[in-house]
């Protein structure tokens, strides 16, 4: 892993992995408190999250999952979803998605970990009108307000 490549993404820690292989791997620490993204979806890819320390709250399709370390959720393609930290420590986890591909979002959308204001400048309204505006150019595509469902899931 290499710890240069660090990004502050969305107030969470984000460090590439390079797989030499079909899927992109992230590992990720997760402040406490810290939300997620807004709910979205993915049409091309899976994506996996692993915990490996802490507790971690996943949305999918409406439903909310309570991850400790050791466990895991996949979630499918078209699926909506989001997670959160709601916890009072810090969380490490990883996740996967293939196709490989996605790492790029982290890439564009991440502050260095060496700049001084790095955490907070990755929360602020410019980079989330920025994510809000071009996420879906990276396959993240934003569920409508209140959505919380795949588009093809029963209401």
């Amino acid at each position: 892993m290499n710890k240069q490549n660090a990004r502050w993404v969305l107030g969470h820690c984000v460090t590439p992995v390079e797989t030499g292989a079909d899927f992109g791997l992230l590992s990720i620490t997760s402040p406490a408190g810290t939300d997620g993204p807004p709910p979205h979806y993915h049409e091309d890819a899976v994506e996996l999250f692993l915990i490996l320390d802490g507790t971690m709250e996943v949305l999918c399709d409406g439903q909310w999952r309570t991850l400790g370390a050791g466990g895991s959720f996949v979630v499918p393609k078209g699926s909506v979803h989001t997670f959160r930290n709601a916890g009072d420590a810090e969380v490490k986890w990883i996740t996967t998605f293939a196709p490989r591909g996605f790492e790029r979002f982290f890439e564009d959308f991440g502050v260095p970990v060496d700049r001084e204001d790095a955490r907070a400048a990755s929360l602020s309204g410019e980079v989330v009108r920025r994510v809000v505006n071009e996420c879906v150019a990276y396959g993240m595509i934003l569920a409508a307000p209140g959505k919380s469902q795949s588009p093809a899931a029963p209401t």
